[in-house]
């Protein structure tokens, strides 16, 4: 028991389990354990891996579903491009504090009682839309949606691993990074689609969520702790920190992380602002499906590229980065609707590559006592790039118009993947990344 909550405490922070889990999962640690559990218990523990999975998707479906929802809320309320910017940003203020707050507590409370109390927070941000009149308001429901996801995407994706049991092997890991953009990447479309064939579009959405989010609850409690509450543990925040370990290796994979996810903030806030003012899309299910597919990109590079080593898997990311933002400048310049689809495509591929390796290869090179602490420190640099510069880009395209503040945003990612590039190169020797 005690290695399994040491685990947690090296992961302690959204999706850092997800990737590691190859290594540091209880299922990789204890390979005895699958091949000892009886074949019964295989398929009810794969059942209820996948059931918190979905959960996990409930979870993080909440927090994009405002993403098709922007255009209403900037006609009802009479704002623009430059204060949707600051709504979206407020959503990564509350998951980098949910991540500092929180990182340790599952350990310490049990699984099954932070998993609830992320969804009731989640319950809250619903409830708050639904009364939204005012940019404050949406504000206050935007910081609740990322103190939802802080809290609980880092356990379920624990959760998920422990309770398959090995019955997955090294898949439990998959299943829940998939559930992570999965979700994410399908908040757009579910409100999309409800805004187009449902009445009320500022509140269909959220009222469908709280009786998803209501079914999750019911299924966490149903699921049985893998994590027992421990008396005397600390609940104390996670501090960022970089060990002496982690240095040499920690900026290249931060630059691009910072990269990859300053595409997602564009994608995930300002697309819908892309498609009205310059490719005439204006289609509530065809804008989200622009979004969604960028997601889609990220979900199934990790998949096909998680054997890859460090070297080659940094250069296709850098490689997928610069060809898609390249892609995304000639779209905006252009008019063209398929490039900045493609262009998703493939910058969102490069973000799954970056963000896996990198948090994987930090992970790694962390003492144990200290790679919470520095995992923290990866997913804020990686908030933060999906926050200040989709603020910046907002005010940009505010003041310039969005193709000459777009086009901007896409050599800035491309200039910033391409310096982590030319680092991996130096400093990684061509034998040992291949």
């Amino acid at each position: 028991m005690g290695r399994r909550r040491n685990i947690h405490r090296a992961t302690g922070c959204p999706a850092a389990a997800v990737v590691l889990g190859r290594t540091t999962s209880p299922t990789s640690r204890r390979k005895p354990m699958s091949t000892l559990a009886a074949r019964p218990d295989a398929r009810p523990a794969t059942g209820r891996a996948v059931a918190l999975a979905g959960v996990l998707v409930v979870t993080m479906i909440g927090t994009t579903l405002p993403t098709s929802l922007y255009a209403t809320y900037e006609e009802r309320l009479g704002f623009g491009v430059a204060t949707v910017g600051v709504v979206f940003a407020t959503y990564a203020v509350g998951v980098i504090a949910a991540l500092l707050v929180t990182g340790r507590w599952s350990d310490a409370l049990g699984r099954r009682p932070v998993l609830a109390g992320g969804l009731l927070v989640a319950v809250l941000s619903d409830v708050v839309f639904l009364l939204a009149d005012s940019v404050p308001l949406l504000l206050v429901g935007r910081v609740l949606s990322g103190v939802s996801a802080g809290v609980f995407v880092g356990t379920a994706s624990v959760f998920v691993v422990e309770t398959a049991r090995g019955a997955l092997g090294g898949r439990a890991s998959d299943l829940a990074a998939a559930a992570n953009m999965g979700g994410l990447g399908l908040g757009p479309l579910v409100s999309a689609a409800l805004v187009t064939w449902a009445p009320g579009p500022l509140h269909t959405s959220y009222v469908v969520h709280l009786g998803l989010a209501a079914l999750g609850l019911l299924v966490v409690g149903l699921s049985a702790e893998t994590s027992p509450r421990t008396r005397g543990a600390s609940l104390a925040p996670l501090r960022p920190s970089l060990p002496p370990e982690v240095r040499p290796v920690f900026p290249r994979f931060a630059i691009l992380a910072f990269a990859s996810f300053m595409v997602f903030g564009l994608y995930t806030a300002l697309v819908p602002t892309i498609a009205s003012q310059v490719l005439d899309v204006t289609a509530p299910l065809a804008v989200a499906a622009i979004v969604a597919i960028a997601f889609g990109g990220s979900i199934l590079s990790h998949q096909l590229t998680h054997h890859l080593a460090e070297r080659p898997a940094t250069v296709l990311a850098v490689g997928l980065l610069v060809v898609g933002m390249a892609l995304l400048a000639v779209g905006l310049l252009a008019g063209a609707t398929w490039c900045v689809v493609l262009a998703g495509l493939l910058g969102g591929s490069g973000q799954g590559i970056a963000f896996a390796r990198g948090l994987r290869a930090v992970g790694q090179a962390s003492p144990p006592e200290q790679r919470a602490a520095v995992t923290s420190t990866y997913f804020v640099v990686a908030y933060v790039a999906i926050s200040l510069p989709v603020v910046a880009a907002g005010y940009a395209v505010a003041g310039w118009g969005v193709r000459p503040a777009g086009t901007g945003f896409a050599v800035v990612v491309a200039v910033l993947a391409a310096v982590a590039g030319a680092l991996t190169v130096r400093q990684v020797p061509a034998s040992r990344g291949m």
